[in-house]
Parts: C-alpha cells; structure tokens; sequence
C-alpha cells in the first residue's frame, strides 16, 4: 500500500464515522459537538480519565447544552459513555458508564447517542 493509498483510506474512514455519528445523534436528544466544545470536552475526559484513546464520539444534549456525552471504545468493557456537565465555563465529570445505564434520565437519554 502506498502513502498516498493509505492517506486516501484513513480519510474515506474518517468521513464515514464522522458521518455514522452524526447519523446516530440526529436520530437522538443529542447532537454532534463543536469543534471548540468537543476540545473542552476532551479535555476534560483527559483529566478525568487519562487518556482519549477509543473516542468515537462527543455529543451535546439539544435540551440541555451544559450536558455532554464522550463515547468510547474499550476492549475489554466495550462501548462506555462518559457524561460531562458544563458549570461556570468548564466541563466536569459527572458520571461513566454502559451507555443508557447510568445517571439520571437525562443522561441516560444524552447516553443513547453512544449507540
């Protein structure tokens, strides 16, 4: 595979998720986030957890735009949902989990773009 093939499959790949995702929020109470609002909010998933390895998604709540949810990819516990809730400016951790099992029902709904 040359550099210029493979440059070509990561970008057709990132379309598609980014698609997929967007998809997949429409369809819910949440909507993809924006650049600056998906940088704050990795940012906070960094300190909070660490590391944003396995992110496939950064959704805002359409009701409530101080809630946020980060999707990501684990190999051993799978898809798991981080929710985050904006106060005085930044994000903040409020609760992890599999995606519609933890929180309040608010976040469980925002949890349902994890998919």
């Amino acid at each position: 595979m040359t550099l210029r093939s493979f440059i070509a499959t990561v970008a057709v790949t990132a379309l598609t998720l980014t698609t997929a995702a967007a998809a997949v929020a429409s369809s819910s109470s949440a909507r993809p986030a924006t650049r600056s609002e998906r940088a704050a909010i990795i940012k906070a998933l960094v300190a909070n957890d660490g590391s944003s390895a396995g992110v496939h998604g950064v959704f805002v709540s359409r009701s409530n735009t101080s809630l946020s949810v980060v999707c990501v990819h684990t190999p051993e516990a799978g898809i798991r949902a981080f929710v985050f809730g904006r106060t005085r400016g930044s994000w903040r951790y409020v609760t992890s989990g599999r995606p519609g099992r933890a929180g309040n029902s608010a976040d469980r709904r925002l949890e349902q773009a994890c998919g």
